[in-house]
């Protein structure tokens, strides 16, 4: 059982140094693509290729570390919804998590916040509207909602912390940087860990998760507005 395999595990060490990983695996690979190519380093798109690649593998790598913890049935049971499907609440998230961020994303593209784009190609495209999408949904979802609170119920914390724990670590491995962002993904934090809380279903937070970043890498693609 995934709680009993949870319950082992009493140390919150893990949603300080995820969130340090991600940070950390960034900055190594633009400190790399400078010193091999200083002159692409400006260039908006080769930076966020080089930034997302290593989200990528970060969270490919966090999903390794959860297997081999939990094993294949510890995470089935983890993704699977505890409670029945109910419309409302499930609804109810899904548009509360993609107005947020949507107009974040509309906000930040209006003020200028996020750069602008040049060209981008065909396989850029299905890597940043398909598979980086499919990617944070499942496993962002995964860890942060499923893995975290459930491990710090386990444990013994309040439903109350175990929410506000995830969420700020959750913000964090959005970076460091840009607080606007901090605020924002906290924010998610608390709502999807809350519908978690009370539904215990993460496939709709995950199919949740999914569309919301099609439709901010969408717009920050094609910038439509």
């Amino acid at each position: 059982m995934a709680a009993k395999g949870l319950e082992k595990i009493k140390s919150p060490r893990d949603m300080i140094y995820f969130p340090v990983a991600y940070n950390v695996v960034g900055l190594v690979f633009v400190s790399v693509l400078y010193a091999v190519a200083p002159e692409h380093s400006v260039e908006t798109e080769t930076l966020n290729n080089v930034l997302y690649l290593g989200v990528l593998i970060t969270h490919w790598s966090v999903l390794c570390i959860m297997l081999r913890r939990l094993g294949v049935n510890g995470l089935r049971e983890l993704v699977t919804p505890k409670k029945q499907l109910r419309g409302f609440p499930s609804l109810l998230v899904f548009a509360s998590l993609h107005v947020l961020f949507t107009t974040y994303m509309v906000l930040a593209l209006l003020a200028g916040r996020i750069p602008l784009w040049g060209k981008v190609d065909l396989p850029l495209a299905v890597y940043y509207i398909v598979i980086h999408p499919l990617t944070a949904g499942f496993i962002e979802e995964l860890v942060w909602r499923g893995y975290f609170i459930e491990k710090q119920l386990a444990a013994g914390q309040t439903e109350w912390r175990a929410n506000i724990y995830s969420a700020i670590s959750f913000a964090f491995i959005h970076g460091v940087i840009v607080f606007d962002k901090l605020i924002v993904t906290f924010v998610w934090g608390v709502i999807a860990g809350m519908y978690y809380l009370r539904e215990r279903n993460l496939p709709v937070l995950m199919v949740t998760h999914v569309i919301v970043d099609v439709t901010a890498f969408w717009l920050t693609l094609f910038r439509p507005i």
